[in-house]
Formats: C-alpha cells, sequence, structure tokens
C-alpha cells in the first residue's frame, strides 16, 4: 500500500495528494537559499513577481520548495552575476539557460560576458547543472545520451575534463550541502560508469601500441578515477590492459612482470592511508622493470614518491603520455 499525505490549504482548489517521497524532494525557504546563494527575500521577491520558483503550501502557510529546482535557479544565479537581467531569465527553463544561443540573447550590452571565455564557461557549469536536474529525476535515458551528444560534440579528452570531472566535483557538493541523497550518487555513478566503459573499450580494439596497466591498490574500491584515466589512454596509441579496482599486490606485480607495460597508472581515492599506499608503491616500483614507468593520481596520491610520477590532473597525464617515447 502507497503511503500518501493529504495537504489542504486555505483555498480547497490548492489541495492535492502528495506521497512521502514527494514531500522528502521538498525543502524550505531557507534551504533552498542555502543551496543556491540566492537570498530568501529575493525567492519570495521572484515567487511573487514572476510565478517561479513555485512552492507547495503547508496548512501552517509554510511553504515547501522541490529540490529539482536548486540546478536552475544555481544557472539563473551565475547568469545575474554575469550581467543578465533578472526579468529575462527568472521564468527560463534550464534547457534555455545552457542554450549558448540562448544565453546570448539575454546579454546586456557592455556585459563582461562578451569574453568568450566566460561565457563559454557559463555553458558549460549550465550543461552540469542540466545533468543535475536529470540525477534529481532519476532520469537515465536522457542523463545517459546526453552524455553521448556532448561527448561527439567535444571528444574525449574535453569530455573528461570540462563535463565529467566538474558533474563529480558537482555532485559531492551537492551531497555535502544535503542537495543530494546517497541515492542520486549512486545513481549518478551508475550512469557515468556504464557510459565511460562502453566507450573506452570501444577504442582499445584491435590496438597494438604499447600497454598501460591501469588498476588500483588492494582494498581501494572506487572505479570513476581509474575509468577516466581509461578514457584519456584510450585516445592516444597506448594500449590498455584494465585490472579493474581492489587488485592484489602481487597480481599487479606478476601481470606488470609478464606483460611489461611501458607505464603503469595508479588512481588512489581519499579512501587508502598514506603509509599503506607508499608500503604498495614502494614494493611495484622495487620489484618492477625500471623501464615501466609508474604514476600515480587521485586525492590519495603521495606526491614525492622516488622514482614515482605524480600526476594531478587528466590534462597532465594526457600531456604526459603524448611526450612518452615507446
Amino acid at each position: 500500500m502507497k503511503l500518501v499525505v493529504i495537504w489542504i490549504d486555505t483555498d480547497w482548489r490548492d489541495s492535492r495528494i502528495m506521497s512521502i517521497g514527494e514531500l522528502e524532494d521538498l525543502i524550505s525557504i531557507g534551504e533552498l537559499s542555502k543551496l543556491t546563494g540566492i537570498t530568501t527575500h529575493t525567492l519570495r521577491m521572484w515567487e511573487k513577481r514572476y510565478g517561479t520558483p513555485k512552492a507547495d503550501r503547508l496548512p501552517s502557510g509554510h511553504r515547501r520548495y522541490p529540490k529539482k529546482d536548486v540546478p536552475r535557479l544555481r544557472a539563473i544565479a551565475k547568469a545575474l552575476d554575469s550581467g543578465y537581467r533578472a526579468s529575462k531569465v527568472v521564468t527560463g527553463t534550464l534547457e534555455q539557460l545552457h542554450s549558448l544561443m540562448g544565453l546570448q540573447s539575454f546579454i546586456e550590452p557592455g556585459s563582461r560576458l562578451s569574453d568568450p571565455e566566460e561565457s563559454d564557461l557559463l555553458v558549460k557549469e549550465s550543461v552540469v547543472e542540466s545533468w543535475i536536474k536529470h540525477v534529481h529525476e532519476y532520469d537515465d535515458d536522457l542523463l545517459i545520451n546526453s552524455f553521448h551528444l556532448k561527448w561527439g560534440e567535444v571528444g574525449g579528452l574535453n569530455f573528461i575534463l570540462d563535463y565529467a570531472s566538474p558533474l563529480l566535483e558537482r555532485i559531492g557538493s551537492g551531497w555535502e550541502e544535503k542537495e543530494l541523497a546517497i541515492s542520486h550518487e549512486h545513481f549518478s555513478t551508475e550512469c557515468l560508469v556504464g557510459f565511460l566503459n562502453e566507450k573506452w573499450r570501444q577504442m582499445n580494439v584491435r590496438k597494438n601500441g604499447p600497454i598501460v596497466l591501469i588498476t588500483t591498490l588492494p582494498g581501494d574500491p572506487y572505479n570513476l578515477g581509474i575509468l577516466m584515466c581509461a578514457i584519456v589512454t584510450s585516445i592516444t596509441r597506448f594500449k590498455i590492459v584494465y585490472l579493474g579496482t581492489d587488485s592484489p599486490l602481487d597480481e599487479i606485480i606478476r601481470i606488470a612482470k609478464n606483460d611489461s607495460p611501458r607505464i603503469i597508472a595508479l588512481s588512489i581515492s581519499h579512501s587508502m592511508s598514506t603509509e599503506f599506499t607508499e608500503d604498495c608503491i614502494f614494493k611495484i616500483r622495487g620489484d618492477v622493470n625500471e623501464k615501466s614507468l609508474l604514476i600515480t593520481g587521485g586525492k590519495g596520491s603521495p606526491c614525492n614518491v622516488p622514482g614515482v610520477t605524480h600526476l594531478p590532473d587528466f590534462k597532465n597525464y594526457y600531456d604526459f603520455l603524448q611526450n612518452t617515447n615507446d
């Protein structure tokens, strides 16, 4: 049996039935203000003047706002900060806001958005916010289709640098601020994992270049780092040998000895202890031929291990691959 709650407003025409799940997706105006950076006064003014953001009213008169409107309001806030007129953007949909052609029509003369870099950054952020909207709605069809469209538009490297990495940061901040639930994080991760897996495997078929061995250390279950590493690797001449997550140390060393990879790439997450990580890296470096370059990345990666190259981001990793001789 589905549990429902009936809200009866002072005006009977506004009465409606909501499920418990729908109630959990509503937040107070104070929470909405905190998540978007827009003052409660401004939100109330917009609601009165423009009819948005549209709130549901409790019998007590308190308003509750849908969480799924947060990405749109954040895009509006960015647009206003950049010189847009409120009358033009407040009622716009998220799709209109992240459309470059649509955004240009809102720009005031002399706005700093005439700077192409500022405009480009806003558009990229708005694309990520549109993906967050799909996450709120658990719409995997729209989310994954949007991934494919953006990949086709910008290519693999720029997809990782400009969209996938910022999306993960946005999901992390949304979870910390309680805008997103753990179910949203799991949903978005599964969509991105499936998409990235498909892409790198397609590009790795029938390659005969030097080998990059990609893995995580034992006890490290996080796979998005190595998947994005695989994407960046797959758009170069290198052939990927992908061991996945939580690989036993002896297996990493055995395969490295057998396959003689040109590069061993380790993604190290925040969950790994520094002492254990360094012990593993020293072990690999000591047991594997020095002709195999050892590189590390990720939030848990140590920076100053002898004989090991630490790369802080995927752009540096791509440049490293391009400059590495066979």
